[in-house]
């Protein structure tokens, strides 16, 4: 019924003209009808119900009558019919006529109580077609043999054709379908089910072909045969398109993870999230604080990390052949004292977009790998579930610094070897001739004196001579002095920071073999002093061998050394805290040469850091710590130091 409608409304939405031409024909039939009936009914004689007839004019006027029409239609046929019985018969009829009355108005009653409802029916059924050419979607309509009875707005707008160029030729014709499954299964699956969807390819009027999501379903007729079809249609291009190239950017992106030199591995931070929140959410607003104080809280947040996906390169890294066997969450590799993670809960905490640290992982085998990782985290705490971290490998980048400052000294060794044998040999050559002439004069002086009688004038002479020979040596052993000061050093802008990290890479080894944890503070990445950067490493490294070496007696778990950084006024200053037993001489008794504590200590280290910061205008102290056991070397430095370091620096 709606699909009937659907398509006379559409006809009579076409032909607008000739339908008020009808109604105008019903009307005055009706009229005319009436008429008829009243007189029949009120001037003949004729004993039957003729005012059942008036059905017929309710019917006529109910065609295009709205509901106040057939109102108003039929209380004009009940008058009528009461006019003409009171007319004839009055208030005197008999029994037999008052039945035709009751009959004829009974009909006229129920007339126009059917004729509502279909009046209803009708406004329904409209606002449904109306609908069907409102809507974006292509619907139309075929009978039994595809031939195309209905054609929506959205059919025109989707494929191109108007009503009237499509109503009447077959679709598959019109449309070129090419379905996906055979069009005969198709059909078959609408027959057996009455309904069928599915994706198609439909070509439009100006020859494109579009990707179309159909819908069939069909109505049958009264002997349960395919009466009409109706087929919707929507276009999914732009959708397909748009998930061929996200089918397309997911394989490049995959490819790209798979193969990238750099180890790459996918955390879950959320169950981390919650619990900072959790603890803000308690009145915790000192992180950092908190942090150090509750070491167990970070190695419980370790366990709630989890590692949702890695590339080939971190199984080769870590030594795992499959996914499927790689750790599951964070705290499987991670060693048990290390404390890059608690950095990491403290860049969440405070909403730092990137986390870098250097730290060590643990492999399947065992073995202990050097790395950086860095971390992204997205603004608002949202997408931690998805954390990439770049990973690179330090162990061949370590080892070859290792071997590079191993080969250094080993060539410093052997020039301060060369240098002292030619210093040996230049002091050999020029001092021996004055300490010949010198024993020479004294042994003369001697004979002199030895004599019966003592010549003192010669004695005096030969003294005289011997005195000018040691001044002579003298003078060699200045030159060779001054030849020894004219070694200029390698000065220039120095960042502290940087030093810093790299005097921390020389002494991994060291520090990760005796279980040190190493916090790292460093506030002055932008400021830069002038100064001899090796000088200064190697007073660095001297002050982390000292620290790692009064360690040894810490238990483990509890050695640490802290190193912080930060700007003061014009001053840059660095400071080394360690746990270890501290300090067992007076500051002034450390810096003095050979002054030592180590049973094979030579006891320059020291002093001579004192002589490099010196040099560089800075100050070095030394003291035990305040609140727990361990020392603090405490170095300040000037900013943009231009004076030249070899006027300070004395032997």
């Amino acid at each position: 019924m709606k699909i009937e409608l659907a398509r006379r409304t559409k006809g009579a939405e076409a032909s607008a003209f000739p339908e008020r031409t009808s109604g105008l024909c019903r009307w005055a039939g009706a009229i005319f009808l009436a008429c008829g009936i009243f007189l029949i009914d009120t001037f003949t004689t004729i004993g039957s119900a003729i005012a059942v007839l008036y059905v017929l004019v309710q019917t006529l006027t109910g065609e295009s009558g709205d509901r106040q029409t057939i109102w108003k239609t039929s209380i004009l046929c009940a008058a009528l019919t009461l006019t003409s019985f009171f007319y004839v018969h009055g208030f005197s009829a008999e029994l037999q006529t008052a039945f035709r009355l009751l009959f004829s108005l009974a009909a006229n009653f129920v007339t126009c109580a059917l004729l509502l409802r279909r009046s209803n029916d009708r406004q329904i059924h409209e606002a449904q077609a109306r609908l069907l050419e409102l809507t974006s979607d292509a619907i139309l309509l075929r009978d039994r043999d595809g031939r195309i009875t209905y054609w929506n707005k959205g059919a025109e707008d989707l494929y191109g054709w108007t009503s009237d160029q499509a109503c009447g030729r077959s679709v598959q014709e019109l449309l070129g379908c090419d379905l996906q499954h055979p069009r005969v299964i198709a059909e078959q699956r609408l027959a057996d089910t009455g309904y069928w969807s599915g994706e198609m390819t439909a070509r439009t009027r100006d020859g494109r072909e579009i990707t179309v999501f159909s819908q069939w379903r069909f109505e049958r007729d009264r002997q349960g045969l395919v009466r009409t079809v109706m087929e919707t249609g929507t276009d999914i291009s732009q959708k397909k398109q748009a998930e061929a190239a996200l089918r397309n950017s997911e394989h490049r992106y995959r490819t790209i993870f798979e193969t990238l030199a750099v180890a790459i591995w996918e955390h879950d931070f959320r169950d981390v999230k919650r619990e900072l929140d959790a603890l803000r959410a308690r009145g915790v607003t000192d992180i950092r604080r908190h942090i150090a104080e509750h070491p167990d809280l970070v190695i419980r947040m370790r366990g709630l990390v989890r590692i949702t996906d890695v590339n080939q390169t971190a199984l080769h890294l870590m030594e795992v052949p499959t996914k499927e066997e790689f750790f599951s969450h964070l705290d499987d590799f991670l060693p048990e004292n290390e404390a890059s993670f608690a950095h990491c809960l403290i860049a969440i905490a405070e909403g730092h977009p990137v986390f870098q640290e250097e730290t060590v992982v643990r492999s399947r085998t065992g073995r202990l790998i050097p790395i950086i990782v860095v971390l992204r985290f997205p603004p608002n705490g949202e997408g931690l579930d998805r954390i990439q971290a770049s990973i690179v490998d330090m162990t061949e980048r370590l080892a070859f610094q290792e071997a590079l400052e191993k080969s250094r000294r080993e060539l410093e060794h052997a020039a301060h070897a060369a240098m002292i044998g030619e210093i040996s040999a230049s002091i050999a050559h020029e001092v021996n001739q004055p300490l010949s002439a010198i024993m020479a004069f004294v042994q003369a002086a001697q004979r002199w004196l030895d004599r019966p009688e003592p010549d003192l004038e010669e004695a005096r002479i030969a003294l005289n001579d011997a005195v000018t020979s040691t001044e002579q040596a003298a003078a060699v052993v200045k030159r060779v002095r001054l030849l020894l000061g004219k070694a200029k050093f390698d000065s220039g802008d120095v960042t502290i920071d940087a030093l810093i990290s790299d005097a921390i890479r020389l002494k991994q080894k060291d520090l990760s073999g005796q279980d040190i944890r190493v916090s790292l503070s460093l506030q002055t990445d932008s400021r830069t002093i002038h100064g001899d950067r090796i000088l200064l490493q190697q007073a660095f490294v001297n002050i982390i061998v000292n620290a790692i070496q009064a360690m040894e007696e810490t238990q483990f778990g509890e050695r640490m050394l802290a190193i912080e950084t930060r700007s003061d006024g014009g001053d840059l200053t660095v400071r080394f805290t360690d746990t270890g037993h501290g300090l067992k001489q007076t500051e002034e008794a450390l810096f003095k040469a050979f002054a030592t504590t180590k049973p094979d200590g030579m006891g320059l280290g020291l002093a001579m850091c004192k002589s490099i910061v010196t040099a560089h205008n800075g100050t070095i102290s030394i003291s035990d710590r305040d609140d727990t056991r361990g020392a603090r070397v405490e170095i300040s430095l000037p900013e943009a130091v231009t004076q030249s370091i070899r006027e300070t620096v004395e032997a």
